[in-house]
């Protein structure tokens, strides 16, 4: 018969496929010869698919019916699971009651389905690794990997918990650049409010006084009401321009020459560019550290990393690093080469390998940078406000001034 099949490869890659064999033994024993981790096997008329009774299909959220996704289910959940499984096992619960109990906790309804599906896929004799690796949105090849690495090792509820402390850093991160760019997102929106009474009601009223008054106009006035009429007049067009310049900036910052743009010229910006360069760091040490520290082997936890960065200079550099360790190389003369980090951080990875504790110092490398990043983003925060203030001060002084000198020709001219 044919099966198609869903296994994970060393790399901890999740992949597709169909055999051509007897029954599901014989799949998962020629699976195993090939090096990859069942994760699903069924059918391919689909027979061996997942039953979802329809209780859960649908459930009922503050009274209304709401449809239970999977792919709805938000990452911001994760630290909780996570957090709650790993104290169920502490205490000694297998993994399938824990799910179970879980599931009776977790509100959204698209989680419950999630953990619901995780539940029965060990019951039914799979690996936790396996279940977790079927929600690729939600678990990253760096989770399934440690949760893989934890359950061979029997260290799962240890893993957990360094899982959970990974997703807490990274929602505490998300919450501090959120909350430093709210007051200035608010600023910026007050100031485009203002700017546009000004041009749509206050600039049309001063433009009808000194035409009515025939008063000559400085240069800065008359561009400024030029400005406002040109906008107001060929308001439709403006409107396209500006939609067209925003989709064009949106569609050019997703494609590959926008995101190597972006990436090569944000580490150059003043300030701005070392910070983003500390966050990236310390996010890359945190998971070599944690990954290594769960007995993933150093050039996995590498070759994970290198898959969970997203720019592509220090994705260059991962690479870089990881065929210096296949070769027996020491990893940090790669890092060296591409002065993306600082030589007192490289100086301190240095020692680390040496010493065999790459690992612990990895980890320690990204507590400090963490605590450098939060007193950099407070410190910019409080920057960035008076300059957005002085900002819309001087626009606003500018419109104001040029409004203002045409009335003093005018008392001239009345005196």
């Amino acid at each position: 018969m044919i099966v198609t099949y869903e296994a994970l490869n060393k790399d901890g890659v999740l992949v597709s496929d169909s055999l051509a064999v007897d029954d599901i033994a014989q799949a998962r024993g020629e699976l195993s010869r090939r090096g990859l981790t069942p994760v699903a096997i069924r059918e391919s008329r689909g027979r061996g698919a997942q039953h979802t009774p329809s209780w859960l299909t649908r459930l009922s959220v503050s009274g209304r019916e709401v449809k239970a996704d999977p792919n709805k289910a938000a990452r911001s959940e994760l630290p909780f699971f996570t957090t709650q499984l790993a104290i169920l096992l502490e205490t000694g619960t297998p993994v399938a009651p824990s799910l179970a109990a879980i599931e009776k906790q977790v509100r959204s309804p698209h989680w419950k389905r999630v953990v619901w599906q995780l539940s029965r896929h060990v019951e039914e004799g799979g690996t936790l690794a396996s279940a977790v690796a079927l929600y690729p949105r939600l678990f990253d090849p760096v989770f399934v990997s440690m949760i893989s690495a934890g359950e061979a090792s029997g260290k799962l509820s240890y893993i957990l918990n360094r899982l959970a402390e990974l997703a807490r850093q990274a929602a505490r991160l998300r919450s501090r650049i959120q909350s430093a760019l709210i007051y200035p997102s608010l600023l910026v929106t007050i100031a485009t409010a203002v700017l546009t009474v000004l041009i749509f009601f206050v600039l049309p009223r001063f433009a009808a006084i000194f035409d009515e008054m025939q008063v000559t106009l400085p240069g800065s006035t008359r561009a400024l009401l030029m400005l406002s009429a040109t906008i107001r007049e060929q308001l439709l067009l403006t409107v396209l321009v500006l939609g067209g310049l925003v989709v064009a900036a949106v569609y050019f910052l997703k494609s590959v020459p926008g995101k190597r743009f972006i990436a090569r010229n944000s580490l150059k910006l003043p300030v701005f560019g070392n910070l983003i360069s500390s966050v990236i760091t310390a996010r890359i040490f945190r998971l070599i550290g944690v990954l290594v520290d769960s007995s993933v082997p150093l050039v996995d936890a590498l070759n994970l990393t290198r898959n969970a960065t997203g720019h592509y200079l220090f994705v260059d550099m991962l690479r870089r690093v990881h065929e210096n360790v296949l070769v027996g190389q020491p990893m940090v003369e790669a890092i060296q080469e591409s002065d993306l980090v600082s030589p007192s951080i490289t100086q301190m990875v240095e020692t680390g390998e040496q010493n065999g504790q790459i690992g612990r110092v990895m980890n320690l490398l990204a507590d400090y940078l963490d605590d450098q990043n939060d007193t950099t983003i407070g410190t910019l925060t409080s920057i960035m406000e008076p300059m957005i203030l002085i900002f819309m001060g001087l626009i606003i002084g500018v419109i104001a001034i040029s409004l203002v000198l045409p009335m003093f020709d005018l008392a001239q001219i009345s005196g």
